[in-house]
């Protein structure tokens, strides 16, 4: 059997042990020792880009709940998927939505707070550059700043400064003021919709 067919099987897998620890209300350590255990028997190599994906796809939105979260939160802090990754995935589906589900935009910013700057942990851990390269990929980051080269540590600056602009502009687009600035209203409504309209 092919490699990509074997993990595909363990992603789905991924997506059921979710579901099922979400619909039991199963400890998040228990739960991600299980999730760890069954990723690494299957020889992916975590931090896992591709478990992020699944888990911020779960969230948003079908399943908005705290326990949800707490999931999520816990693969975060026990590495099972990429921190910054997992931020920028969430900033391009929590920030245009944060009136429709404030809580999932309150829960976004505990994260932000805690993982948004955990830059040295990324640097010096595994996967750096994928990881790097999958943040430009679902930022745009390259597309928007247009600068030559593709270096891991230039997509960091970026990364930062993308993290700082986007909830400038929440910021002032909820106090109505975004209208006031030269664009009118936040770049980052089209890059979202480049994104597949990710947010349903």
């Amino acid at each position: 059997m092919e490699t990509a067919t074997v993990n595909s099987i363990q992603y789905d897998r991924v997506k059921e042990l979710t579901k099922l620890a979400q619909e039991r209300n199963i400890d998040p350590l228990i739960w991600s020792m299980q999730l760890s255990s069954m990723l690494s028997s299957a020889g992916i190599s975590l931090p896992s880009i591709e478990v992020g994906e699944i888990l911020v796809s779960h969230i948003c939105w079908c399943n908005n709940v705290p326990n949800a979260w707490k999931l999520l939160e816990k693969a975060l802090m026990v590495r099972i998927v990429p921190p910054l990754f997992v931020l920028a995935l969430l900033s391009t589906r929590v920030i245009p939505a944060r009136r429709s589900y404030p809580m999932g935009y309150r829960l976004y910013m505990e994260l932000l707070k805690r993982y948004a700057f955990s830059l040295p942990s990324l640097v010096n851990g595994p996967n750096y550059r994928k990881i790097m390269e999958s943040i430009n990929d679902t930022l745009h980051l390259s597309q928007i700043f247009e600068l030559q080269g593709s270096e891991s540590g230039k997509h960091v600056i970026e990364y930062v400064f993308t993290v700082v602009w986007q909830l400038l502009d929440a910021s002032l687009d909820d106090e109505g003021l975004l209208a006031l600035t030269v664009e009118k209203k936040s770049m980052w409504s089209s890059c979202n919709s480049r994104n597949g309209n990710q947010q349903s």
